[in-house]
């Protein structure tokens, strides 16, 4: 079951999404107005995906919706928000997982909040490929300049060279990353 915090001005409104998304099986585990709605406050909450509604308060706007922290790591679903390219471009580029920029009924809030849940878990998986990728990266990098520095510095084999990291690193029970720095920095060192 999915815990739900919705952020709405109008409190008919927030009753009607309350009763809406407790009748299809979802626990709200709060409701606050978007004055409310800081980064302290929503992560009391402890939600797992926040539904913030932009009806009747005009909170629809980019600027307005980026005040929900993005670093919560929760999808967020904005409902009818401002039906143009340059609002829905912004608002998922600020990591919104649903931007709904129509009316909305009952029958459609479970749908929505389940595919914005899907997208936002498929988001981060490829948020953090992509973070694993630049790391190894980095650290290809790091150890390419090292095995340089030794082959330049001692006339090791590229091979050998690497033989020598991974030695060391097994040895020292370290990371070759970090036998790579401190051959960069004691290079720099002595230059």
């Amino acid at each position: 079951m999915k815990r739900i915090l919705i952020i709405c001005d109008a409190k008919d409104r927030a009753a009607w999404l309350k009763s809406s998304l407790e009748s299809t099986g979802f626990d709200i585990v709060g409701t606050l107005a978007w004055e409310q709605a800081d980064e302290q406050s929503i992560q009391a909450a402890s939600a797992d995906v926040i539904v913030a509604d932009a009806y009747a308060s005009g909170r629809g706007t980019p600027e307005q919706i980026s005040l929900i922290p993005a670093k919560l790591e929760v999808p967020v679903v904005v409902l009818d928000a401002q039906n143009d390219p340059r609002s829905i471009r912004e608002a998922m580029r600020a990591g919104i997982s649903a931007y709904v920029a129509h009316a909305v009924h009952d029958e459609d809030l479970s749908a929505i909040i389940q595919v914005a849940s899907a997208r936002f878990a498929e988001h981060k998986r490829l948020h953090d490929e992509l973070n694993k990728v630049k790391n190894q990266l980095a650290e290809r990098k790091l150890l390419d300049r090292a095995k340089g520095i030794l082959m330049a510095d001692h006339g090791y084999s590229e091979a050998d060279a690497y033989k020598r990291m991974r030695g060391m690193a097994m040895g020292k029970n370290k990371r070759l990353s970090e036998i790579a720095e401190a051959i960069i920095l004691a290079k720099e060192l002595s230059v």
